[in-house]
């Protein structure tokens, strides 16, 4: 059951409300007993802003590593 939430398939309530209270909790270093009764539709925008900020991050990373030719000078030395 978890994995199908997990991959977006269709799930009963409690579980795919468990997912997101974990995903939440883990993002934002939460404990579950503090963050249950917060509203599933603040949890949820609070989700999609981490995950917004996350690919912003990583895009910046990928743009920094390109600028300075990371990929190939880690290449290029031997092991």
């Amino acid at each position: 059951m978890i994995r199908k939430a997990l991959t977006g398939r269709e799930v009963e309530p409690s579980i795919a409300f468990r997912v997101i209270l974990y995903s939440y909790c883990k993002a934002f270093s939460i404990s579950p007993a503090e963050a249950q009764h917060t509203p599933m539709k603040l949890m949820s925008e609070m989700l999609q802003i981490h995950a917004e900020v996350e690919h912003m991050k990583s895009k910046e990373i990928e743009k920094e590593m390109k600028k300075h030719d990371y990929g190939k000078s880690v290449r290029g030395k031997s092991l």
